[in-house]
């Protein structure tokens, strides 16, 4: 019999830049390949968040991951302190009221904790 248990990755994106964010979805679906039972949210905040706006050059692939089961979280504190509507984020992207407070919550649940 295969393996029961359900895993619970976050991962965390706090930057705009290119080869972080790519490597973020490389890493999302390469650990989705490796392991079936997963859950997984990406939490942003910062400028990580600019990722998951809709005009986002990101927001094709963050579509398909939502569709796939990923959980996006952007920090409500980083929407109001740059005057982002949570309208012009991606459908299926929730919010959360702190980026990083979701991520300590994450990890007290015994999420695993991903940087890329």
């Amino acid at each position: 019999m295969g393996d029961e248990r359900i895993y619970r990755v976050v991962f965390h994106l706090d930057e705009d830049d290119d080869e972080r964010v790519l490597l973020l979805f490389a890493n999302v679906r390469n650990l989705m390949a490796d392991i079936q039972n997963v859950e997984i949210e990406v939490v942003a905040y910062s400028k990580g968040v600019s990722a998951f706006l809709r005009d986002s050059e990101y927001s094709d692939r963050i579509c398909k991951l939502i569709d796939d089961g990923v959980r996006f979280a952007a920090c409500s504190n980083t929407l109001n302190a740059w005057g982002i509507t949570s309208g012009k984020l991606v459908d299926g992207v929730d919010t959360v009221s702190s980026g990083v407070g979701e991520i300590v919550r994450k990890q007290a649940e015994g999420w695993a904790y991903i940087r890329p």
